[in-house]
């Protein structure tokens, strides 16, 4: 007896959903697709409960008659292709004839369709893969597909879907890939009755741009346009310096299709070269336009990643489509002094403000010197005031509390207190690489302090501090304004200060909001920051453990935010509207695993305040820093798992040499 049998059409259904269909998220994808497919220019989407109760795409696209709407949820039943040559030229969004009736089998799944030329139109309602009704309906011209009950005959796919939250976050993510490269149609994303975002038709581009990603975004993207061996590239690129810690916004799409290939990825960064920042990844909206045969989209059911058939001349163009934008300059017109309007952002110029209050200032040319962590990491030396500092801020300071001229400083200072800005500019800008007794010529110490005996530095490591290995006892210098060189009991220690300065301050915002004593420091003009939908969604649905940190948000009108004030213990030296995409985007890239967030998430996210590689210390803030480490809870690791500091043993030193 043949053991081999052939399946009968709904499981095989139900086993090409496995595929197709990984959440609902794809289920829209697929929809929109058809309707975009359908040559419709308005398209609506309606979510509840991320997808799970319902999923609804009305379009006013051309639409189907009755016998389409019953042939199009059959397998393989499409109008894309109908030859094996099509295969070769596919320029539509959908081709396999797979998707609704996979969508079918899994769902309770309604289509309401009706064309121009009919008077009526068509509905058929099918459940879990079985046609429950096909019958005459009145509706518009053109298509409303809903979705209810996802997997509720799969239990075990239903089982595996995320939070609500993040299903929902990955259908904005597809609807926002789906509109961007089609401005001239209209989208409207709805969940749970509240409107994510509302798009019209735009003439270009850059106008949908403006409308999902807000107008500082697109202000600091320069235009592409390029054409060469065939394929030409228009669309947009980060100036340089505007950089995001993760590769998410990097949209590329191929022949209007949202696409991940590893081909045009090379090419952007090929194309920055030396001009992004090592770890950061420059935004970049691109749409290639190449021949239909040049590119399989044949490769991946969900029709995520594609192969060309000359890759390297994907990459040499893209890189060159890069280069050349990089190298024009989007000279902006400053406005005459008859303009005095408010710009658009929110962000008032001292000088408006000042003068608006009849306030006559004239700023020092040169910069105030100021010693905080945060703020600045050295004085220069040309900047030095004769007189004592107007302000000096400790690192150790409570939150909030700074040293002014009206308090008088104490007589007498601990041994590891940090002296005045000043004091500290006279001995040196940076720890040297050598010794510490080295200082440069012009910073050379009296022959009466070279006599004196130094001291060397100890760190105390008392309180809660829990060590796995030496903790560094005296510092020795900096090495590439990054890495901090001291001496141990088992050999040289290396310290990352971007990595302690991150669990310095992960334990004391944590420590702050779950003893509900978080201070917050108001900003002197709240700045309004315009945020992409999922970020702006995210930030808002916990607000509330922002709050708990310090942060004080007030949601605003489209995708806008204000931003009233900072944790007190937050540094304020990144711009925010850099700093706070950068830990959104953080917490989005992780939700997959974490969501619901959870108050440790922000603070870890909230770390990226910290002092980066390469910003300069002076010895007294060098030695501060590690002061503050040691009394972390675990200050070898950062919050991201990362080590704060690696030992070269000795026996290692000794090796290298050929002593052992």
């Amino acid at each position: 007896m043949s053991k081999i049998k052939v399946m009968d059409e709904q499981l095989s259904n139900r086993i090409a959903a496995g595929e197709v269909i990984e959440r609902p998220a794809s289920v829209v994808k697929e929809l929109v697709e058809n309707a975009i497919d359908a040559g419709a220019t308005r398209i609506r989407i309606e979510i509840e409960r991320a997808g799970s109760r319902l999923i609804s795409v009305s379009d006013n696209g051309s639409g189907m008659d009755a016998d389409d709407v019953l042939l199009c949820i059959e397998p393989h039943g499409t109008s894309k292709i109908f030859s094996a040559e099509d295969i070769d030229r596919i320029t539509t969004l959908g081709f396999r004839g797979e998707a609704l009736p996979s969508i079918a089998s899994i769902s309770r799944f309604t289509i309401l369709s009706r064309t121009a030329e009919m008077l009526e139109g068509t509905r058929v309602r099918i459940e879990g893969g079985r046609l429950l009704e096909a019958a005459p309906a009145g509706c518009a011209v053109g298509t409303v597909m809903q979705v209810r009950d996802l997997f509720f005959n799969t239990p075990a796919r239903k089982k595996f879907l995320k939070s609500p939250a993040t299903e929902a976050h990955h259908i904005e993510e597809m609807v926002v890939a789906l509109a961007l490269p089609r401005p001239e149609v209209g989208f409207e994303l709805r969940i749970d009755g509240r409107t994510a975002f509302h798009s019209p038709a735009a003439p270009t581009p850059e106008a949908r741009l403006r409308e999902l990603f807000g107008r500082a975004f697109v202000d600091n993207l320069w235009p592409v346009d390029h054409t060469e061996s065939g394929i030409t590239i228009t669309g947009f690129t980060a100036a340089p310096g505007f950089t995001r810690n993760s590769r998410r916004e990097q949209r590329t799409f191929v022949n209007g299709r949202a696409v991940e290939s590893a081909a045009i990825y090379r090419g952007i960064r090929e194309g920055y070269a030396t001009l992004a920042e090592s770890g950061r990844y420059a935004p970049a909206v691109l749409f290639l336009t190449i021949a239909p045969e040049e590119v399989d989209v044949n490769v991946h059911p969900a029709k995520r990643e594609v192969r060309f058939k000359h890759e390297f001349a994907i990459t040499r163009a893209v890189t060159a489509a890069i280069g050349n934008a990089l190298k024009r300059s989007r000279e902006t017109p400053l406005p005459s002094v008859h303009e005095a309007a408010l710009p658009l952002d929110g962000k008032v110029p001292l000088r408006l403000l000042l003068d608006s209050a009849g306030v006559q200032y004239q700023p020092k040319e040169t910069r105030q010197p100021t010693l905080d962590l945060g703020e600045s990491f050295s004085a220069p030396e040309d900047a030095l005031p004769d007189a004592a500092p107007t302000e000096t801020l400790f690192l150790t300071d409570p939150p909030g509390e700074r040293i002014t001229p009206d308090r008088e400083l104490p007589q007498e200072e601990p041994e590891d207190a940090v002296p005045p800005v000043a004091e500290a500019a006279d001995r040196a800008r940076t720890l040297p690489v050598k010794a510490p007794e080295a200082f440069p010529e012009s910073d050379a110490p009296s022959p009466e302090e070279h006599a004196a005996p130094r001291q060397p530095v100890r760190l105390s490591t008392a309180g809660s501090a829990q060590f796995n290995g030496d903790w560094p006892e005296e510092i020795l210098g900096i090495l590439d304004h990054t890495y901090i060189l001291a001496s141990g009991r088992s050999g040289l220690v290396l310290i990352d200060q971007h990595a302690a300065h991150e669990r310095i301050m992960f334990e004391r915002l944590l420590t702050e909001a779950k003893t509900g004593a978080a201070p917050t420091q108001a900003l002197l003009l709240p700045q309004v920051l315009e945020l992409p939908p999922p970020m702006r969604t995210l930030l808002l649905r916990y607000r509330k453990l922002f709050e708990m940190l310090g942060f004080d948000i007030e949601p605003m009108g489209s995708n806008t935010v204000m931003l009233n004030g900072l944790p007190a213990s937050m540094p304020t030296h990144r711009p925010l509207e850099e700093l706070i995409p950068d830990m959104l985007q953080e917490l989005l890239d992780n939700q997959g695993d974490k969501i619901p967030v959870e108050l440790e998430y922000v603070a870890r996210a909230a770390c990226r305040a910290a002092i980066k590689a390469h910003d300069e210390l002076t010895p007294e803030l060098t030695k501060e820093l590690l002061r503050q480490l040691g009394e972390c809870r675990q200050g070898t690791l950062c919050p991201h798992g990362r080590p704060t500091m690696v030992t070269l043993t000795y026996r290692e030193i000794e090796k290298r040499f050929g002593r052992r």
